[in-house]
C-alpha cells in the first residue's frame, strides 16, 4: 500500500512542480522523486543510526523530513486542488495533504518493525 500511494504522490509532486515552476517533466519528475523518496530515506536513516550518533543524525534530518514533507503535501494539494471546481477544492486539498502523511505514517511504522526499533 505505501508503493502505491508513493506513486500516487510521485505523480501528483510532479505536476505540483510543473504548474508552479513551469519546469520540463523530466526536472519535475527529478524533483518529486528527490522530495518524497528523500524523506522516506531519511526517516528509515533516523530509525537504523546507532543511539550514538542519532542525535547528530537528528539535528539535520528532522528539519528535512518536516520540509520535505510540508513541499510534497502542498504540492500534492496543489495538483489535486487545480482539477477541483467550486466547494470542491477543499476536500481535493485535504487529499493531497493526507497523501504525504500516510507515506510519514506507513514508512515510520515499517521501517520501526524491519528494524524494530521504537
Amino acid at each position: 500500500m505505501g508503493l502505491v500511494l508513493v506513486g500516487l504522490s510521485l505523480s501528483h509532486l510532479a505536476e505540483g512542480v510543473q504548474l508552479v515552476t513551469g519546469s520540463g517533466t523530466t526536472g519535475a519528475w527529478l524533483m518529486a522523486v528527490g522530495i518524497d523518496l528523500g524523506f522516506v530515506a531519511l526517516e528509515v536513516a533516523l530509525l537504523v543510526a546507532p543511539i550514538d550518533i542519532r542525535p547528530a543524525v537528528s539535528q539535520y534530518a528532522s528539519p528535512a523530513i518536516v520540509g520535505t514533507l510540508a513541499t510534497s503535501a502542498e504540492m500534492n494539494a496543489f495538483a489535486f486542488a487545480s482539477h477541483a471546481q467550486g466547494l470542491m477544492i477543499y476536500p481535493a486539498i485535504a487529499l493531497g495533504c493526507a497523501v504525504p502523511a500516510l507515506i510519514f505514517a506507513l514508512t515510520k511504522t515499517g521501517a520501526a518493525l524491519a528494524f524494530q526499533k521504537h
